[in-house]
């Protein structure tokens, strides 16, 4: 496991253990911890937990992966979508880090970029059909063939888009219900400041050069964000909290 897996164990830790507790636990594995003024290193500890082969750093590795996937589990039965963009997107990469430490197999990457280049409503359509978790989709502007991109969801869908009036395609109410007929676990809400377009699904992030609704007009790019995934995950979160919900 490389310098992927250490950025991962870092928010992950960070995120859902205390100071105390994760030291608590480490001297339990009379694993070393060090502190940055008032807060623990956690770099210092991931770089050491991974790259550390001695028996109770991989001892403490495999009882915090555990705990880690539980807590995420916990949180995403325990709240609603608003929270848990972060806890969607990091369990898979959780999971991939214990399967590799179950085959003590060194990575340089957990994860490889995934990037397309959709020029056709199909190409579209096969990107999206590969979610098998619930997808967030930030959008600039939302028409009809933003659904027609993502009628092969067979999952919860979460689309924030702008509060600019031009953010929704005219006669939107009938497209939205049109869709919702075959999906009917849609939620959208409106933020009042909304510039970029992100994709979330399958525990990874992607930004798009151009809105879904131009698929077939021109071609976009949809670029995967890796060392900035926690960021913007936390950001679309604080977003989705503010925003309005639209009702019909």
């Amino acid at each position: 496991m490389g310098t992927k897996a250490i950025d991962i164990l870092t928010d992950a830790i960070k995120e859902y253990y205390g100071n105390y507790e994760l030291e608590d636990l480490c001297n339990q594995f009379n694993v070393d911890v060090d502190y940055l003024g008032v807060n623990l290193n956690h770099i210092k500890l991931a770089n050491d937990l991974v790259r550390n082969d001695r028996h109770g750093h991989r001892q403490l590795l495999s009882r915090l992966l555990q705990d880690l996937v539980q807590r995420c589990d916990q949180r995403i039965l325990n709240s609603t979508w608003e929270s848990n963009v972060f806890d969607e997107q990091m369990k898979p990469q959780l999971k991939k880090l214990q399967l590799l430490l179950a085959k003590d197999k060194k990575s340089v990457q957990i994860v490889e970029a995934k990037n397309y280049h959709l020029k056709t409503l199909s190409e579209a359509q096969e990107f999206f059909s590969s979610a098998k978790t619930a997808v967030t989709l930030i959008e600039t502007r939302c028409g009809s063939t933003t659904f027609e991109c993502l009628k092969t969801v067979n999952h919860p869908l979460r689309l924030l888009t702008s509060r600019e009036p031009k953010a929704l395609a005219d006669g939107f109410d009938g497209i939205l219900r049109s869709f919702c007929s075959g999906c009917p676990d849609v939620e959208i809400r409106r933020h009042v400041m909304l510039h970029d377009r992100y994709i979330f699904f399958n525990g990874r992030c992607w930004m798009a050069s151009a809105s879904m609704d131009t698929v077939g007009n021109q071609a976009v790019s949809i670029i995967e964000c890796i060392d900035l995934k926690a960021a913007i995950a936390r950001e679309i979160e604080r977003k989705w909290r503010e925003a309005e919900k639209y009702i019909i």
